[in-house]
């Protein structure tokens, strides 16, 4: 009787030593919802990867064009400081909430603004707080926004 319990007990201990690389070749199960999620630096490997797939796939698809602004615009946001980057953040929310007809709006009015000194960019924030819907409108149709780059 011992002599069959101890080949299973004996096949264990020797695995056992390798416990640690077996669970690691398993990808961590994904935290409950509305649990905090760990900071990058305590995401596993696997996890990285899952991450950072959708952009590798997105740069091998683009062409050099996309790729320069991709690099331009992740070089930006390093040189953000944290208060620049929530201020962003609150910007791209308040825009993914717009409607369509919104957005064409900001895109206008931003395309228009980020080309006049501070005095008129002024100027033009106040005309267009006091303009009508209809009035927008016109003045969108007067001046388009720019051409999206591809």
């Amino acid at each position: 009787m011992l002599r069959h319990l101890s080949l299973p007990l004996l096949i264990a201990l020797a695995l056992l030593p390798a416990a640690p690389v077996l669970a690691q070749t398993h990808a961590p199960a994904p935290p409950a919802p509305g649990a905090p999620l760990p900071a990058w630096d305590q995401l596993s490997p696997a996890q990285r990867e899952a991450v950072l797939a959708p952009l590798r796939d997105r740069w091998n698809g683009a062409d050099a064009g996309q790729r320069q602004r991709m690099l331009a615009h992740g070089q930006r946001w390093q040189s953000m400081s944290p208060e620049e980057r929530d201020k962003a953040r609150r910007g791209l929310r308040r825009f993914e909430h717009m409607s369509p007809e919104q957005r064409e709006q900001a895109r206008a009015l931003f395309g228009q603004m980020r080309q006049l000194p501070p005095a008129q960019r002024d100027a033009l924030r106040d005309r267009w707080s006091r303009m009508t819907p209809e009035e927008r409108r016109d003045w969108v149709r007067d001046n388009p926004p720019p051409a999206k780059p591809r």
